[in-house]
């Protein structure tokens, strides 16, 4: 076989270019404000709908037609607003 599907949530690569984490997180739920140093950032919603706040300041919310990028020494934190599910890409620099 030459692809893999891959429907797992967390961790679902982790190598020394690249980390992709797959996350569900119910209505209401948030993930505490945090950074990736050394890390360009690409977060892609693939169900539901997302605050993602960075620095404490500035607001995006996120559904499925918006791929959102940031430098990793950007503090994020997130809120789901409905069920959602999403991808963060985590590349090495």
């Amino acid at each position: 076989m030459i692809g893999t599907e891959i429907k797992e949530f967390g961790q679902v690569l982790n190598n020394d270019k690249l980390m992709v984490v797959h996350i569900y997180l119910p209505e209401g739920k948030k993930i505490a404000p945090h950074n990736h140093p050394n890390q360009d950032i690409f977060f892609s919603v693939v169900k539901g709908q997302v605050k993602a706040t960075l620095n404490s300041t500035e607001e995006h919310i996120l559904t499925l037609v918006t791929l959102l990028r940031f430098d990793g020494e950007a503090f994020i934190g997130i809120e789901a607003l409905v069920d959602s599910e999403f991808f963060v890409y985590l590349i090495n620099l």
